[in-house]
């Protein structure tokens, strides 16, 4: 699967990075905001694209739908820490494939890539 990597952390992309390639798929880009996240979508067009729930300037939940609307085909995980199951529900209920809690584990992305896609 070819992956997008959108956090404005640069550590959290390299960890999620290393992470991926070890469950067997490409990153293919990263964006560090939610308009260069849409632009790299637009032009890559991953398979998949990560999402931090916090990305700037308005976070996953404004930009999940425009992804959606972009490619509805999109895999798209969303990133939240464990006391945020509830945005993490949000997210799912604003067109996100799945959630992917932190602290990132190989388990957990693994898990998350497992799951069917969500269409639409």
């Amino acid at each position: 699967m070819r992956v997008l990597l959108a956090d404005d952390a640069a550590v959290a992309r390299a960890i999620l990075a290393r992470l991926v390639a070890d469950a067997g798929h490409e990153v293919v880009g990263e964006a560090q905001d939610a308009p260069t996240t849409l632009e790299r979508c637009a032009a890559l067009r991953p398979d998949a694209v990560v999402v931090d729930g916090r990305l700037p300037p308005d976070g996953a939940l404004a930009v999940v739908p425009r992804l959606r609307a972009l490619d509805p085909a999109l895999r798209i995980l969303v990133t939240a820490g464990l006391d945020d199951l509830e945005f993490l529900r949000a997210a799912v209920a604003a067109g996100a494939s799945a959630g992917l809690e932190r602290p990132f584990l190989s388990s957990k992305v693994e898990a998350a890539f497992a799951l069917p896609a969500r269409t639409g």
